[in-house]
């Protein structure tokens, strides 16, 4: 399997986890969070922060992923997330800097 589809299925995974702790390490520290739901976030702790607050916020959230796709240095994926009685779906970017890292996350509803 691709290594850069293996990494976005871990991140993923860690966030229907809710585990922060598992997160902080696969973003390079000057990333950038883009959201048409949460706003723009800069920088790890910043997204953290966010993150901490969304799961807080949000104890049931689950994405649903229907395919991971590789384009160049980024993955690309097709989502359903649940939040309470509702869902939506949506498109994620998540773009990986030369040493694994994620650079930036991209997610449109």
């Amino acid at each position: 399997m691709d290594e850069l589809i293996e990494r976005a299925e871990s991140y993923v995974a860690a966030s229907n986890d809710h585990d922060t702790v598992r997160i902080k390490p696969m973003l390079a520290p000057d990333c950038c969070y883009l959201s048409a739901g949460v706003g723009r976030h800069d920088g790890a702790e910043a997204i953290m922060t966010m993150m901490q607050s969304f799961f807080a916020a949000n104890p049931d959230v689950h994405w649903q992923v229907e395919n991971y796709r590789r384009h160049s240095g980024h993955v690309v994926f097709d989502f359903i997330i649940t939040m309470g009685a509702s869902s939506s779906s949506g498109v994620e970017e998540i773009h990986f800097d030369k040493a694994g890292k994620i650079s930036r996350v991209v997610v449109q509803r």
